[in-house]
């Protein structure tokens, strides 16, 4: 199976169950809709008075008037007969596993499983194999199509002239080679290819001209006004609503060949049910496009006499009739087809189609009906056959979205659907006048879901990837400059001014509001004031406890001379002279039967490609060209750098700027490819011209493609000297850890990001089911902690008990206490401490009791490994798992699939072993740049140093998921410690560094405690002596009553300390959650308690922005505003952890306070998901304990 079975082919299940379609309504009665609803007037006229003003508006019209024209070639007859009724099937593949009955699987690898070519214009029913030059069907299907059309227009096999099922192509390969009647070929083989079905679903629905053409009418008629625009478009819409009820996908299923985006369930309309509302959303809308210009757009005469042509029920012998043929036939579908689950998606997806369906039609009660139903409690259930009781907006806010707003999906990816799925929602109730208060803007759930972007970003260039999410180590940010911008207009919060500066490219510039918003233009100078007045993003640390994660940061001085990036899907294109496509990826290969068991679908992409993110020029031949317009933001003299793609199928192009040639590339050749300087030239702020113009094609490339990623423009100055980012961070995630919802078996893993790259990458989206069971996903292969050679088990959340970031020193401190039964504590403390304004490392202590055997895993990105303090032997062959374990073998007591168990060292290959090592030991990665992120090449390294002593060492090679552009292995460190009940105690020091090391010598130093020496896992003590001079103590104990005694001198009682010196006197001193730290004399940091702590009073109870904790206190609160900032954790029943950040703080009576923590929700769930009436369950209660950690530093003066 493939492995976009991760995707979309879920459980197989063949419903064999009649399917009772709504009846059409009378024809003779009148419709229902009066007005614009969606597009209001006042939208309408906003957009073109936007036109006339504003130049980014005018390319949105430009564009769209392109599209139109190109579909108004084939004439308004020729279009309505394109459209295909439930007779003739339709499938996302003509075979999904063989690729070509030519070349076979290689055209899958070449090509992807779209590859297929087609001009319906030119040559329709044809497809073209790109890889073999030959043609499919062999047959004429258009005759034959034609021929069996009956007296209503509807294409009836029965009637269809066999005549035209014969080979008519390559005749010596047989009569009824390539030969296709609709439900496809079967070769000698058995093999069956669906060429008709194929083509019918990407070349005439999903994408193709029937929805191509009405998108492209709707928004060409919105922009400009022009009647014939919507008069092609409503001809063909009325012909659409003339099939839509009878379209059905349970007859064509996968096990006959015809394959659909449903989840599993065989349902479906025109496509799969999740394709299906990711696309009948836009009949909805254009009819509103639509409505006001009927009455002038001279549909009457052409679709009254197709009706009379083909004896219809309704005589569409007036606008009347028309409207009403578009309502019964498209609009009251819509809901039926919903509640059948035949239009079903992930959340949101659905939902936003009725939405849409309910806004448009605007007949009250029914309106009404169908917007209670979109918020209504329900579930997708089969008995007695699939069918959705209700559309679960408020129950999914309220269960699955957690206070940090996030959804219950752990991959970084998945989740970002969320917030775009739901806000097509909020966008089409937004403003509907017949029901105010379903404006989903004002919840409080999805508003803090827009704030689930920025807290991920780690140095302004990634989104950690968690659970299956993306690649490995690229370069990307989750969210959109669209999802800011809006956020921005409606909430005003800066931050949201500065993401959208960020993703759209450190610039303002084409920064705009929508085109259907008055003065759209002054979002656009608000960013601008924030960045004038703030500066662009620079985040510090941040703590989710809801989702479960935690970032430290240090970044220094922000770099002088900003890069300024423009993804090429973003710049407004001036000229093509062929197609301009979105790029995909090859398809992922996947033969594993299992895969069939994935038990969600998703709609990420509406294929199986791999996503790149860049554009592709369909050119054909010599001279085919395309221009982008671009703005400079200032001017300067810049280094002009082109991010390609690079393809076998793609040839050389000169390229020019404002008309200027500054070079000739040639695009041939295999990803991954790195940023390539055009040319250094002085560009005056405003807008430029970027033009591509192909000049032949390498003698092997098979094509004269063109692949676009990015262009940059760096400052020259900033470009000569080649200064990488200072920004350093390290996050932890500690969330939900479920693999059948895309996460990875990782809690407590860490991920390291400094000087611009990724240091420490996930491994990111699997490639197949097999190595996303037993490795992607596997515990192994995550920087965290193995214990008894087995996968963590499902764990929601890590309990954290500290977090905290100082001016120098930035902490995190988590418990795991469900991934392993058989332990009693899985606990991870991380700290980052600050050296200069461009430099830091980070401690880390890993703490584990229980078990007999602990596998410390850690690796860095791709390169190469240099080590200290080790003696290693290479393993002649095997793997991790032992010399006799061949790559990929699994442990034979190990089931397969789900119920896979296992350690996975069997994908640890390459293996080197040190049975005896020293402490300390250090491993030194020198990262390579495999993204190719920085402007010049840099000697990145990472390099981690453990104290601790272990029983072996090794260093394996573990194989990243094979998808475009990922590294090749990447060396993995295991250190491993067995014994019975045993405790260990990792210790490590994690140090990024550039050209050289900032750090001398890293010592583990004596610890006593009534002057005896420590010696158990609960406390350690280490020196870092950096060359600056400066010697930096630090200590950590999780038993903060002890008072212990570090290097024969320095007092410490507490949880965690830092004590810096440098020529012999103390200059920096750090304390957390406890009582004194203090050298020779007199004590620097020395506090009366270590934390605060008390009982829970009262809470809100209610859904709201703004929330509330009344705690008792015991002890004294000199100063109610020093909480501000830090974390109140409640002790609580551990189903979600009990940290809550404070805002604020007010003084009640007594030792009673008000802490206010904002936005966060103390509401856990609903007590019953199917009545909401009943009320809400609380992740506190009233007397839990709970806990606040203080902290302190002293400076030397």
């Amino acid at each position: 199976m493939k492995s976009a079975l991760l995707l979309f082919m879920l459980v197989a299940v063949s419903v064999a169950l009649t399917t009772v379609l709504p009846a059409r309504a009378d024809p003779d009665g009148e419709h229902k809709k009066t007005r614009g609803t969606f597009y209001t007037p006042e939208k309408v006229a906003n957009a073109r008075q936007n036109v006339d003003r504003y130049d980014w508006a005018k390319e949105m019209r430009d564009s769209a008037v392109q599209d139109a024209e190109h579909y108004l070639q084939y004439g308004v007859g020729r279009l309505w007969s394109m459209v295909t009724p439930q007779s003739l099937p339709r499938s996302f593949a003509v075979n999904l596993e063989l690729g070509s009955p030519i070349t076979g699987k290689e055209f899958n690898e070449k090509y992807g499983y779209r590859g297929w070519k087609a001009d319906p214009l030119k040559d329709p029913w044809k497809l073209t194999d790109p890889s073999s030059g030959y043609k499919f069907p062999t047959n004429d299907f258009a005759s034959y199509y034609k021929s069996g059309l009956n007296e209503h227009g509807i294409f009836d096999p029965e009637k269809a002239d066999k005549k035209y099922l014969v080979n008519e192509l390559y005749p010596e390969k047989g009569k009824y080679w390539g030969v296709d009647d609709g439900r496809g070929w079967v070769d000698e083989k058995g093999n069956r290819w669906t060429f008709v079905a194929y083509y019918n679903h990407w070349h005439v629905w999903h994408g193709g001209v029937v929805d191509g053409a009405v998108r492209a009418f709707r928004d060409a008629y919105l922009y400009t006004g022009e009647l014939k625009y919507a008069r092609a478009g409503t001809i063909l819409l009325d012909r659409i609503a003339d099939v839509y009820p009878e379209m059905n996908l349970e007859p064509y299923q996968e096990q006959d060949g015809f394959l659909n985006s449903h989840g599993g369930t065989g349902k479906g309309k025109i496509r799969g049910s999740i394709w299906e509302a990711t696309a009948s959303i836009h009949y909805l809308s254009a009819y509103d496009a639509f409505f006001p210009a009927m009455e002038k757009a001279d549909i009457v005469p052409f679709l009254r006499e197709k009706s009379q042509q083909y004896q219809m029920d309704n005589p569409k012998n007036s606008v009347s009739a028309i409207r009403k043929n578009i309502e019964d036939g498209l609009l009251r579908q819509i809901f039926p087809a919903v509640k059948k689950a035949q239009i079903r998606g992930n959340f949101g997806m659905h939902q936003q189609t009725l939405a849409m369906a309910a806004v448009v039609l605007d007949e009250p009660r029914t309106s009404q009906k169908w917007i209670d139903w979109i918020f209504q409690p329900g579930e997708l259930r089969d008995h007695p056959d699939w069918h959705l009781t209700g559309g679960d907006v408020m129950a999914t806010l309220v269960n699955q979205v957690d206070r940090d707003g996030f959804g219950d999906e752990p991959s970084t990816q998945y989740n970002s659907y969320w917030l775009t799925q739901i806000q097509g929602v909020a966008d089409i109730l937004e403003g509907y006048d017949q029901y105010p208060a379903a404006d989903l803007y004002r919840n409080v759930k999805f508003r803090k879901m827009f704030d689930t972007r920025y807290p991920l970003v780690m140095g302004n260039r990634y989104t950690p990837r968690i659970g299956d999410s993306y690649l490995t180590g690229d370069p990307g940010i989750t969210g959109t400059v669209e999802e800011h911008v809006a956020a921005f207009q409606r909430y005003g919060q800066p931050v949201h001014a500065q993401m959208a500066y960020l993703l759209n490219g450190n610039t303002t510039a084409g920064l705009h509001g929508d085109i259907f918003e008055e003065n759209s233009q002054q979002v656009a100078d608000d960013i601008r004031q924030v960045i004038e007045e703030k500066g662009p993003l620079n985040l510090r640390a941040t703590h989710l406890a809801g989702f479960g994660f935690a970032a430290l940061r240090d970044s220094g001085n922000p770099a002088k001379g900003r890069a300024t990036v423009y993804p090429f899907s973003s710049l407004q294109q001036r000229e093509a002279t062929a197609e301009i496509t979105q790029h995909r990826g090859p398809i992922h290969l996947e033969t594993d039967e299992s895969a069939k068991r994935i038990p969600e679908a998703f709609d990420i992409p509406d294929d199986y490609y791999g996503v790149t993110g860049a554009i592709q020029l369909e050119a054909t031949e010599e001279g085919n060209r395309v221009s982008f317009r671009f703005q400079v933001p200032r001017t300067d003299r810049y280094r002009v750098e082109l991010l390609p793609l690079l393809s076998s199928a793609y040839g050389r192009y000169e390229v020019q700027i404002d008309g200027e040639k500054v070079g000739l590339y040639d695009f041939y050749g295999m990803d991954p490819s790195g940023y390539k300087k055009l040319t250094q030239k002085r560009l005056e702020a405003g807008k430029h011209r970027l033009t591509l113009i192909n000049r032949g094609k390498n003698p092997k490339a098979t094509g004269y493609k063109l692949g676009l990623r990015a262009l940059r423009l760096q400052p020259a100055p900033t470009a000569d000297v080649s200064p990488a980012s200072s920004h350093r961070g390290l996050w932890m995630y500690y969330g939900r850890n479920l693999v059948d919802r895309h996460g990875h078996k990782d809690t407590l893993n860490i991920g390291f990001h400094a000087y611009g790259l990724n240091l420490s990458p996930d491994l990111g989206y699997p490639d197949n089911f097999k190595n996303r069971m037993e490795w992607v996903s596997n515990t192994v292969s995550h920087n965290t902690v193995v214990v008894d050679k087995e996968k963590q088990q499902d764990s929601l959340t890590g309990i954290p008990h500290h977090f905290d970031q100082a001016s120098r020193v930035q902490l995190i401190d988590v418990e795991a206490p469900f991934v392993y039964p058989q332990t009693e504590e899985y606990r991870r403390t991380t700290a980052m401490i600050q050296i200069d304004e461009d430099r830091s490392y980070a401690v880390d202590f890993f703490r584990i009791k229980g078990g007999e055997d602990h596998h410390f895993s850690f690796h860095a990105g791709e390169g190469t490994v240099a080590t200290e303090g080790l003696q290693l032997v290479k393993q002649p062959k095997g793997t991790y798992a032992g010399e006799d374990v061949d790559y990929g073998e699994r442990e034979p007591e190990q089931p397969e699939g789900w119920e896979y168990a296992g350690s996975g060292f069997h994908y640890l290959a390459n293996v080197e072993r040190d049975r005896r090592p020293d402490k300390p030991f250090s491993i030194d990665w020198k990262v390579r740049d495999t993204w190719s992120v920085l402007p010049e090449k840099q000697n990145t390294h990472l390099r981690l140093t453990m104290l601790n002593e272990v029983d072996d060492v090794a260093l394996a090679d573990g194989i990243p998921p094979r998808l475009p552009g990922n590294p090749e292995r990447l060396r993995y460190l295991i250190a491993h410690r067995k014994g019975n009940d045993l405790e260990s105690q990792f210790v490590s020091v994690i140090e990024p560094y550039r050209e050289q090391r900032m750090i001398r010598s890293i010592t583990p130093i004596h610890l006593t405690a009534d002057g005896k020496k420590v010696n158990h896992h609960r406390a350690y003590a280490l020196k870092v002596t950096l060359k600056n001079g400066r010697i930096d103590i630090i200590v950590n104990s999780l038993d903060p009553d002890t008072v212990y005694t570090v290097d024969g001198r320095l007092r410490f009682q507490g949880f965690f300390g830092v004590y810096s010196e440098k020529d012999g006197r103390p200059v920096y001193a750090y304390l957390n959650d406890g009582k004194q730290l203090a050298p020779p004399g007199k004590p620097l940091l020395k506090h009366p308690q270590g934390h605060l702590s008390g009982k829970i009073v009262d809470f809100t109870k209610g859904l709201q922005l703004d929330n509330e904790v009344t705690v008792q206190m015991e002890g004294n609160l000199k100063k109610a505003e020093s909480l501000i900032g830090r974390t109140l954790f409640v002790q609580n029943d551990d189903q979600q952890n009990g940290a809550y950040p404070i805002k604020g703080v007010k003084h009640l009576r007594g030792n009673q306070y008000r802490l206010e923590i904002g936005e966060a929700t103390l509401i856990r769930k609903y007590k019953d998901p199917h009545n909401p009436k009943k009320g809400f369950i609380y992740n506190i209660a009233k007397n839990q304990r709970w806990k606040i950690p203080l902290s302190a530093e002293w400076w030397a003066r």
